[in-house]
């Protein structure tokens, strides 16, 4: 394998497109247009949307072979003139974002510093690795490598930062991922850190596993960033009505948000129960839109920053109840 992008990109599950990057190095993508609104109208969504969160390499070695790693390190800092929401302050917290690079060879799952470097493999193996949820890595391989077959569906995930993976430290058990296993099927993870609901991120995909299902959860953001009830059925609405205008007849099952830890407060729009009540409002009007209750789905002591994010307990509680819920296209 001469480190062809395209060969490298057959080796990628759970990944949309690559793009090229300096000295050889890949990226693998899980947005179309990830140098275009709304991608670039915040540092952390233009930080976030280039991560390839749940994409994992899988392939057998023949020979010898070398996987390089190359980490990268966009700012987060607002450009000059730019008007950005301060989500650091809105969160209230620090924001753990520390990450391992997972790597599994026969089954045997390591999780190794997430740093620049080399991974040698010997001939023989069937290996797997799970890239970096939050952070941006390009990748080189050489050797003989034999990727390995990829499912013949396609789940699209669409939400904000409990998708991507924000909570989970250690890429190998992010939602997507789970999923992906327990279903069987490609997960394409366009959950992106920050998010709130908006129908530009909705992208026509052009896969060779078609779309079969998309789950969509969004709105915790919305809930403390908005100012009306109106405003969030809206949105969603506006959301679902291009989700119905690229795929027609694709199940869509909305999970409403999770449980978090200021959930008995009051926002500017109303309660958590009015909010999850609008959003489950704007399914109404659309066919083959189920809706799963997230507050049912979620375990109250599981969280990695005491308040929102759902560490590893939690998301793998929230993948097994979640998987039967999924309808697929059949």
């Amino acid at each position: 394998m001469e480190n062809e992008p395209s060969l490298i990109f057959d080796l990628a599950h759970n990944a949309l497109s690559y793009r090229m990057l300096d000295e050889g190095y890949v990226q693998l993508l899980r947005f179309n247009d990830s140098d275009n609104e709304p991608f670039t109208s915040h540092p952390l969504y233009r930080a976030m949307a280039k991560t390839s969160a749940s994409v994992c390499l899988r392939f057998v070695t023949k020979s010898e072979a070398v996987l390089e790693i190359r980490r990268y390190n966009p700012s987060l800092l607002v450009k000059a003139g730019e008007q950005a929401l301060d989500f650091a302050s809105l969160y209230g917290r620090p924001l753990d974002l520390s990450e391992t690079l997972d790597v599994s060879v026969d089954g045997v799952l390591s999780h190794r510093p997430l740093a620049s470097g080399r991974i040698t493999f010997e001939a023989g193996h069937d290996v797997a690795v799970h890239l970096p949820l939050h952070h941006q890595v390009g990748i080189r391989i050489e050797g003989n490598v034999e990727p390995v077959a990829k499912p013949a569906r396609t789940l699209v995930l669409l939400g904000d930062s409990i998708v991507q993976g924000v909570g989970i430290h250690h890429p190998s058990q992010n939602l997507g991922g789970r999923l992906g296993s327990l279903l069987g099927v490609q997960v394409l993870n366009q959950g992106l850190a920050g998010a709130m609901i908006n129908a530009k991120f909705v992208q026509k995909l052009e896969m060779a596993s078609p779309v079969s299902s998309i789950l969509i959860s969004l709105g915790t953001n919305d809930w403390t960033i908005r100012e009306t009830l109106a405003e969030i059925r809206g949105e969603m609405f506006a959301l679902l009505g291009r989700v119905r205008k690229f795929y027609p007849k694709v199940p869509v099952l909305l999970l409403t948000p999770l449980y978090r830890t200021d959930i008995l407060q009051n926002k500017p729009m109303g309660t958590f129960g009015q909010l999850t009540q609008a959003l489950v409002q704007a399914t109404k009007c659309f066919p083959a839109v189920e809706v799963a209750d997230g507050l049912s789905l979620s375990l109250r002591d599981a969280y990695d920053d005491q308040f929102l994010h759902p560490d590893q307990k939690g998301i793998a509680f929230l993948a097994k109840t979640l998987a039967p819920l999924i309808p697929f296209q059949r």
